[in-house]
């Protein structure tokens, strides 16, 4: 096990898609709290191969960040640092199979068994209880699975512009899988040995396509009487008007479909609602704890 201190740097993509992409990483600088707090991070061991968890200690309840698609633990590195000098919570964030510093299985792809890895790291550092859940994009969907498969040990979600089954419906399984900001890769990948982890990383995650990804998916059931926040982009990031307009009316059936949750509008932010408006989801976890006490 190492310690390391959360540093001063937020990791941002600068590309990213709706689910599949947010490889190339920037550096923001980002002030930390006077107190600093320490995360420890750590290797654990779930079946054939090990994640990569970053926790700061804390009480409870137990924030769990999941970051976006073809992003790792370090996205949430600020925001991480905040929530821990603001709530007292402990907060855990930690890199998908294959990704970041978590091994990458020889296996195809799977959403469920995804969830099933963390379950069972969540466990193994005796962490899976009263959790509050937090997703960006990809890791919006994630954590409705996860909510979906432990709905008792879930206190409460914050949806970051996720990415969801209700977009699909509205776009289209084929139009997402041949977009190049979702299931269409953007590199060469008939030469597999000549592929860095991250980008066979990818291949994996995109897979088959979304196809099978909903017929997952669509066995989920949403949260009820928990308080949830769905936090939209306001200022346009996909390519073409009609799909802008799909990913916030996708966002409203979403809130719609939750009893007492929340929209929030983040005004002045992009899809990178994580680097351009980290407050909005400091307040939002903030007002689900005192919610809660």
């Amino acid at each position: 096990m190492r310690r390391e201190k959360i540093s001063s740097f937020l990791v941002a993509a600068c590309a990213l898609s709706f689910w599949a992409f947010g490889p190339i990483l920037a550096r923001a600088s980002c002030p930390l709290n006077d107190q600093e707090r320490e995360a420890v991070e750590t290797l654990v061991q779930v079946g054939e191969y090990r994640l990569n968890f970053q926790i700061i200690e804390g009480g409870e309840p137990t924030i769990l960040l999941e970051a976006g698609g073809g992003m790792d633990s370090r996205a949430w590195n600020r925001i991480a640092a905040e929530l821990a000098g603001k709530t007292g919570a402990t907060i855990i964030s930690y890199d998908r199979a294959g990704f970041g510093k978590s091994d990458l299985p020889e296996t195809p792809g799977d959403m469920r068994e995804e969830i099933g890895w963390l379950w069972r790291g969540l466990q193994e550092l005796k962490r899976d209880k009263a959790l509050i859940l937090v997703g960006h994009s990809f890791g919006g969907w994630m954590i409705r699975l996860f909510v979906s498969e432990h709905p008792e040990v879930v206190r409460g979600m914050v949806f970051v512009d996720p990415f969801t089954n209700e977009f699909v419906d509205l776009m289209g399984v084929e139009y997402l899988d041949n977009h190049p900001m979702a299931g269409k890769l953007p590199f060469d990948t008939s030469q597999p040995e000549k592929l860095t982890k991250l980008q066979r990383a990818l291949v994996r995650m995109v897979g088959e396509g979304l196809g099978p990804k909903m017929e997952t998916m669509r066995q989920t059931s949403l949260p009820s009487g928990i308080p949830v926040v769905v936090i939209t982009s306001g200022r346009p990031f996909l390519p073409k008007p009609e799909e802008q307009k799909a990913w916030r009316q996708s966002h409203e059936k979403l809130t719609a479909s939750i009893d007492g949750a929340t929209l929030v509008v983040a005004e002045k932010s992009d899809h990178m609602i994580p680097a351009r408006q980290p407050d909005l989801i400091i307040e939002a976890v903030t007002k689900i704890i005192r919610g809660l006490s």
